[in-house]
């Protein structure tokens, strides 16, 4: 067994003896990766406003500082580092536990602990490992992907919250001019968002693997590049690539315009506050997209290697072509035709216009961090334990926003 695997497993097992042998306290903690990731920031939001216990931020670096809104927000929250022994012990012995990739206590809960796993999206892709993540209730931000959570991590169907993620919050926090400025942006110009998923990833622990070739070396990208500086000349149209997290791809040699995670967060912005400046986004098989959809702005989808991704990678769907609320991206022709249309605000690319829409079933825009809490609470008086936020004076006790239903 590989080193890495004895520790992990080895970790697991600490994790869930502990869980049983440590008494649960009044806090509730957090973790998301990576410690920018929106879920777990917004998530962090919510709790301060609404828990009226301890809460524990569990961050891989302890030095990284949010964007001023948020960190406005945060002023009672407790660091620890993830991997230190205050941060392990927090986490163990937290009364309820938020998390988006899996953690040390990604196992199966016991019935005093409330473990959420928030995720990071939801898309088409087939997600892997699953069977080893393991929690209380797990978040789900459309119907269709939400459908699926209960089988994909083996949790009863009303254990599934589909109210959205909680990110989509942010959505309705548009990137502040001086932040778009600095990401050599001009505010008064229409923003498409190229947001492809990677292809090539270069993970935590120094891990690797692919799903397709690089899509900065596909047949198309360079009259895709073309198209898009000439509308950027013609229509006033600029577009912006930003890569996955875990991209190794290399786009600044495409001659486009591109911003890394590093640096939104040196611009004080998180990506989706720019996504709720953004008139359109241009993506694939990306989970952002299916957030996106709330505000029924025009999305485009360049997928060259959708055949290879279905080969290597695999979809959770049968029928994604059909699905798309949007056009298909083949030709640098298409691309011109879609920056048009966001040029000219056309309804007719609103994605609610597609039949796809209807059937992914994505949230309202607003209020996911809110409808999660509630949702929780109402979890938690269903299965005999007692509530464990503060509901707003204006809402009704027990009340289940209808956006929560599943």
């Amino acid at each position: 067994m590989p080193w890495e695997t004895t520790v992990r497993t080895a970790m697991r097992a600490t994790g869930w003896a502990a869980l049983r042998a440590l008494p649960a306290r009044r806090h509730v903690a957090v973790h998301g990766w990576p410690d920018s990731e929106g879920n777990s920031l917004e998530t962090l939001r919510a709790l301060c406003r609404r828990y009226p216990g301890d809460v524990v931020w569990l961050l891989n670096d302890e030095g990284y500082q949010p964007p001023a809104h948020v960190a406005a927000d945060l002023t009672r929250v407790r660091r620890l580092r993830k991997d230190s022994s205050a941060g392990w012990r927090a986490a163990v012995t937290a009364e309820a536990l938020f998390f988006t990739h899996g953690l040390y206590t990604a196992v199966q809960p016991p019935e005093d602990r409330l473990v959420v796993n928030l995720w990071h999206g939801d898309g088409p892709k087939k997600v892997r490992d699953t069977q080893l993540i393991r929690s209380t209730v797990a978040v789900a931000g459309t119907r269709l992907w939400g459908s699926a959570r209960s089988e994909r991590f083996d949790l009863p169907a009303d254990a599934i919250a589909v109210v959205g993620n909680p990110r989509i919050d942010e959505l309705l926090e548009p990137a502040p001019t001086a932040a778009l400025e600095a990401l050599d942006l001009d505010p008064d110009r229409p923003l498409v968002l190229w947001l492809p998923t990677y292809r090539s990833a270069s993970g935590p622990r120094h891990r690797e693997w692919d799903d397709a070739h690089a899509l900065s070396e596909a047949d198309t990208v360079a009259g895709l590049v073309d198209a898009a500086r000439d509308a950027g000349e013609r229509l006033g149209v600029q577009v912006l690539l930003k890569p996955h997290p875990l991209d190794a791809d290399r786009f600044d040699r495409l001659g486009i315009p591109v911003a890394t995670s590093a640096q939104l967060d040196a611009a004080g912005v998180t990506l989706y506050q720019l996504l709720g400046h953004a008139s359109g986004v241009i993506s694939d098989v990306s989970s952002v997209w299916t957030d996106f959809l709330s505000l029924d702005r025009p999305v485009a989808f360049y997928v060259p290697d959708l055949e290879e991704m279905k080969e290597r990678r695999g979809f959770n769907v049968d029928h994604l072509e059909r699905l798309l609320p949007g056009p298909r991206i083949v030709a640098p022709a298409d691309l011109t035709r879609f920056l048009a249309g966001v040029a000219s605000a056309d309804p007719s690319l609103r994605p609610s216009a597609f039949p796809g829409f209807a059937e992914i079933g994505p949230a309202t825009a607003g209020g996911a961090s809110d409808r999660l809490l509630d949702w929780l609470d109402d979890f938690q008086v269903r299965r005999g334990r007692r509530p464990l936020f503060v509901r707003a004076a204006a809402q009704e006790p027990g009340a289940v926003p209808a956006s929560s239903q599943g």
